[in-house]
């Protein structure tokens, strides 16, 4: 297992799902309902981060760390990437993100829909509540 403090290295990274969402890191992509979207390595890396800890309070300081090799970044660096994943996280589903003030951001994994639910997801999508 590699220390908390190692910088992601994105391809090497393995995919992964957060709920419906499957996640490719050296591809830079979220994709679900068949819909692709390409995330800026930064904030891949973040979301690689913060995935690795699902449930768990992952810090400031570790994120500056593994995503960001240790250099003091602004913390309006981070919001960007917290602010690009909760987008994410709002158009597409699988989790979402907790922010713990002075502490850090969770990572809060979505259960799975079944099949029917995603059926019906899909209808109110197509057609409206």
């Amino acid at each position: 297992m590699r220390a908390m403090t190692d910088q992601i290295v994105l391809a090497k990274e393995p995919d992964f799902t957060l709920g419906a969402l499957t996640v490719s890191p050296a591809r830079r992509q979220a994709v679900a309902d068949d819909q692709a979207e390409t995330l800026q390595p930064r904030v891949m890396q973040v979301l690689v981060a913060l995935a690795a800890r699902r449930g768990d309070v992952v810090s400031r300081d570790e994120l500056m760390a593994r995503c960001w090799g240790g250099f003091a970044v602004s913390d309006d660096a981070i919001h960007r990437c917290i602010a690009r994943l909760r987008r994410l996280s709002e158009s597409h589903g699988g989790f979402t993100l907790e922010t713990v003030p002075r502490v850090g951001y969770r990572l809060v994994e979505a259960e799975v829909p079944s099949p029917a639910r995603r059926v019906l997801n899909f209808a109110v999508r197509l057609f409206g509540r």
